[in-house]
């Protein structure tokens, strides 16, 4: 009989994750840094402004309308298309842990882009975390067209008993096996109850493992 990973007696807590990362994958490496989330790069602004100004000319009629229509259109659409290039993110390293964060209003996302305002920006020392859990969390789904992903998540716990959810996206088991070893060598007890890690590391798809209906199709 197949183990179901997602039960009960499933449960398995990495007391040492270490010895674990090197049961599943004796060469590792970590590396020296992981970024998780949208942060800006300068190619999608480029893209994104390249576009932008395409569909200003043709909206305009490449020179037909005066160039202050261009410009009110050019600026409309630079305020829309650049708060979508970016969101929050955050990295860890083998000393901290930090989430930097943007407002919801698009000009004031603007604004801390240009750096004309401060971000939201926390700084968590790995050594101030005292446990930390992996977890792939279904989403209810009451429609067939309902295609928004599941989420793969690290909740972690400090010290004074604050908890926070981190979004892991579509980590690679190299990307995961990263942030396990940094918190692992700093203190951090790290549970791995579905055994997300062991997953990713057989390059199983999570969306059909967990979702069992899918898993033959």
């Amino acid at each position: 009989m197949t183990k179901d990973l997602t039960s009960v007696e499933s449960v398995h807590i990495m007391k040492d994750a270490v010895n674990e990362i090197n049961i599943i994958s004796p060469s590792f490496l970590p590396a020296q840094k992981q970024t998780i989330g949208n942060k800006p790069h300068i190619l999608s602004l480029i893209f994104g402004t390249i576009f932008v100004v395409l569909l200003a000319l043709f909206v305009t009629g490449f020179g037909y309308q005066p160039w202050w229509i261009f410009a009110i259109v050019l600026l409309l659409g630079l305020g829309i298309t650049f708060p979508a290039c970016f969101s929050q993110y955050w990295s860890i390293d083998q000393k901290q842990l930090t989430i930097t964060s943007y407002s919801n209003n698009d000009f004031k996302k603007l604004a801390q882009l240009f750096n004309l305002t401060s971000k939201d920006q926390t700084i968590i020392n790995l050594a101030n975390i005292q446990e930390a859990s992996i977890v792939y969390r279904k989403i209810i789904r009451l429609s067939p067209f309902n295609f928004n992903p599941d989420h793969l998540l690290l909740g972690i716990t400090t010290q004074d008993g604050k908890k926070i959810d981190l979004d892991l996206g579509n980590i690679d088991y190299q990307g995961l096996a990263t942030i396990v070893f940094y918190l692992s060598e700093a203190g951090s007890k790290v549970i791995d109850q579905q055994e997300i890690l062991r997953l990713l590391s057989e390059n199983q798809n999570l969306f059909k493992h967990f979702h069992k209906k899918w898993a033959y199709k």
